[in-house]
């Protein structure tokens, strides 16, 4: 396989593990913050349990002077998400007395996400110059620490333990600038975009499959773990002046990513005098960055420190996917 196939093949793994990690605490968050609930006949424990963190912003800033424009129409936007909290669970399936097979199965859900989006817009016109304005800068951080605890104990029946598990951070950034100037344009119509991703937190599960009762087989085991980091951003900045263009219609973008998290499974198949409950795990960490700049700069003069366009992308995994079976 060439480095070009090999290089799009990571690309579609790492997406389709953010976009897994991401359904998964939407549809944790979507159940409840904390949901325990027991059915008492087939003696089946059901845990929904998540943590989110959202941020959102839209600014909009529009200047129209006749004259001179000075220090106006800039957004300025800051974003900060830190978690520390954790998901814990302990679940142990009921017995029965038949052979039917009916019971003892835990099924546990578990999810950690912070998410951030900034939309910020600016445009300035003036009849003569246009001085450090219309700038947006935009700063997203995000820090987990928490991690998703899970141990499930199958009871005496063929009823499976089932843990999904995920840890997502997702950041995304959309900025547009316009100047139009009928003199000298200078400080003014930059993006800069600053995004930052760690986390430390562990998703581990601990799993022991139920013994068939009577004829009946032992309980299985399913996990599912992953970790997922995703940034964004796309920046547009237009100049036109009559006169001298200077430091004005730059795009700077910087994006970073740190993840010593780790997926950690153990799991123990079930027994009976039928068949032993099966194990199936399923791990994956994924980081994602995507930076699009666009600098468009018109000048009637001289044009010094402008429309350029620079982007800084960081990524660092230490975690790991470790799994043990038996």
């Amino acid at each position: 396989m060439n480095t070009s196939k090999l290089m799009k093949n990571i690309i579609n793994v790492n997406k389709a593990i953010i976009a897994s990690t991401v359904l998964a605490i939407s549809f944790i968050l979507f159940l409840g913050p904390t949901s325990i609930t027991m059915n008492t006949f087939a003696s089946t424990n059901t845990a929904n349990q998540g943590i989110g963190q959202s941020q959102s912003s839209t600014q909009l800033g529009v200047c129209v002077s006749g004259d001179g424009t000075l220090f106006s129409c800039n957004n300025l936007n800051a974003q900060n998400q830190a978690n520390t909290g954790n998901n814990a669970a302990a679940q142990s399936g009921g017995n029965d007395d038949d052979d039917d097979d009916d019971d003892g199965g835990n099924t546990a859900n578990q999810g950690i996400g912070q998410s951030q989006s900034s939309n910020q817009n600016a445009l300035c016109v003036s009849g003569t110059g246009t001085f450090v304005s219309c700038n947006n800068l935009n700063a997203q951080n995000q820090a987990n620490s928490g991690n998703n605890a899970l141990a499930q104990q199958g009871g005496q029946g063929s009823g499976a333990n089932i843990a999904n598990q995920a840890i997502g951070q997702s950041q995304s950034s959309t900025q547009n600038s316009g100047v139009v100037s009928g003199g000298s344009t200078s400080g003014s119509g930059n993006n800069q975009n600053t995004q930052s991703q760690t986390n430390t937190g562990n998703n581990a599960a601990a799993q022991s499959g139920g013994g068939g009762s009577g004829s009946g087989s032992g309980g299985g085991n399913q996990a599912s773990q992953g970790i997922g980091q995703s940034q964004s951003s796309t920046q547009n900045s237009g100049v036109v002046s009559g006169g001298n263009t200077n430091d004005s219609g730059n795009n700077q973008n910087t994006q970073s990513q740190t993840n010593t998290g780790s997926n950690a499974v153990g799991q123990q198949g079930g027994s009976g005098s039928g068949s032993g409950g099966g194990n199936q795990a399923s791990q994956g960490i994924g980081q994602s960055q995507s930076s699009t700049q666009n600098s468009g700069v018109v000048s009637g003069g001289s044009t010094s420190g402008s429309g350029n366009n620079q982007n800084t992308q960081s990524q660092n995994n230490t975690g790991n996917n470790a799994a043990a079976q038996q």
